[in-house]
């Protein structure tokens, strides 16, 4: 069963991804947010996640996550990934659809899309990680 719901998700998230960056947009996407994360946010998994975080985003979103990177524009900031304040969505499927897509053609960011850089199931260890840097944690 696990392999079947695993070919689900890789199907719908290939569906999502085929549809372009055009799809991040603020205020989130609700075709994205039906995506459950597929990788169990266990102990395993976040520190997977904290170390693709070290390699691939802390360089602009900062150690901690406060948008404080040594590589961080200043205009615009990276977001602030620890204020509970996701202006693209909540969802675990919208932060993998901005963290793959990145959000090109919105001047108010400076994200790049990982698609090229990072494998899916990285991805979700980075948002099972993130969670872990919000308010309450």
């Amino acid at each position: 069963m696990r392999v079947v719901w695993a070919a689900l998700t890789s199907v719908f998230v290939c569906a999502l991804l085929t549809g372009g960056a055009a799809a991040q947009k603020r205020g989130g996407d609700p075709e994205a947010a039906k995506i459950e994360n597929p990788v169990a946010a266990s102990k395993t998994s976040i520190t997977a996640g904290s170390r693709a975080y070290a390699r691939n985003c802390r360089q602009c979103h900062g150690v901690r996550g406060r948008g404080d990177g040594p590589l961080a524009p200043n205009n615009p900031r990276p977001a602030d990934l620890t204020d509970g304040t996701w202006e693209f969505g909540t969802s675990d499927g919208e932060l993998f659809a901005l963290i793959w897509n990145g959000v090109p053609d919105d001047p108010d960011t400076e994200m790049k899309g990982m698609k090229d850089t990072l494998a899916e199931r990285d991805v979700w260890s980075i948002i099972n990680y993130l969670r872990t840097l919000g308010p309450g944690n």
